[in-house]
């Protein structure tokens, strides 16, 4: 039986879990709001010199992306003698180059759930790393070795038939040139056999390329646990970390579980994709109350 935090279906690794914060604001409502005319984020907030720009790069910057639009997002850092801000938020939205919404997350939040998330899997996966493997190659529709077995034995008979249509078209050719068929003969028997072996090589290939994605996963599987074995355990997260596990992070925007648009109690959903395993991301459900 899976962990609770992993289920494997078609490429993806999903995780639900509930991270509760209370106070602070999280929601797009709550920052400081783009500039409609510079096109760039708190651009006019900055240029009012009231609050202190943080320059170093974020934790997550360039590979955290909008849900929605698939802008790139962009991290924002602002101080006042009152609050301090810390979150990202959506490119689009920032430039107002596409109708698209903040997605805005704080940067805590995010750090501790993709944390959160990735000590659970590197956890497992040092622990039964023959069975994580095997997660990891049956993600895919060609994963299971019975699968695998039947579309082997299913190419080779293909390539097997292909073989003996080559062989029976020379025939028939040699017999067309020596007389033993007529012209109208030949003509309708090698139509049917190369239209035969046309749909023949067709399979073959598909087959064939079925086949190579599984041993493409196997070997990224590979390539994912050499990266869990170098970290067996960590204290924090730090880019070099971040950018070894992770190809990319996708944000949804949050949503209110009260029904209402600025609703204190929220959820927000968080995709994460892992290097080398494919296309699946490890989803998570945040909610936190404002």
């Amino acid at each position: 039986m899976l962990p609770p935090f992993i289920i494997i279906k078609r490429q993806l690794l999903t995780n639900h879990f509930l991270m509760w914060e209370k106070g602070g604001n999280h929601d797009s409502h709550h920052h400081p709001p783009a500039s409609r005319h510079s096109g760039e984020g708190f651009a006019d907030f900055y240029e009012t010199g009231a609050c202190r720009t943080l320059a170093e790069v974020g934790l997550f910057s360039g590979i955290l992306f909008c849900a929605d639009c698939g802008s790139v997002m962009y991290q924002q850092r602002y101080q006042t003698d009152k609050r301090k801000q810390d979150c990202y938020i959506c490119g689009s939205y920032k430039k107002r180059t596409a109708d698209c919404t903040a997605h805005f997350i704080r940067t805590d939040l995010l750090t501790a759930g993709v944390t959160e998330n990735l000590r659970k899997v590197t956890s497992y996966a040092a622990k039964h790393e023959a069975r994580f493997m095997k997660l990891l190659t049956e993600q895919t529709e060609d994963g299971s070795k019975r699968r695998n077995a039947a579309k082997k034995k299913e190419l080779e008979a293909a390539e097997k038939r292909i073989a003996e249509l080559s062989a029976i078209f020379k025939r028939l050719y040699e017999d067309s040139v020596t007389g033993r068929i007529s012209d109208e003969r030949f003509t309708e028997l090698s139509a049917d056999y190369d239209a035969e072996q046309k749909e023949l090589k067709e399979k073959a290939a598909a087959l064939q390329s079925e086949l190579s994605k599984t041993l493409e996963a196997t070997a990224n599987a590979e390539k994912f646990m050499k990266v869990v074995r170098k970290y067996t355990s960590f204290e924090e997260l730090t880019p070099t970390l971040l950018r070894e596990f992770v190809e990319k992070t996708v944000i949804h925007e949050s949503e209110a579980l009260d029904g209402k648009r600025r609703g204190k109690l929220r959820r927000q959903e968080i995709e994460i994709y892992y290097s080398f395993v494919g296309k699946g991301g490890c989803k998570k459900s945040c909610v936190y109350e404002l």
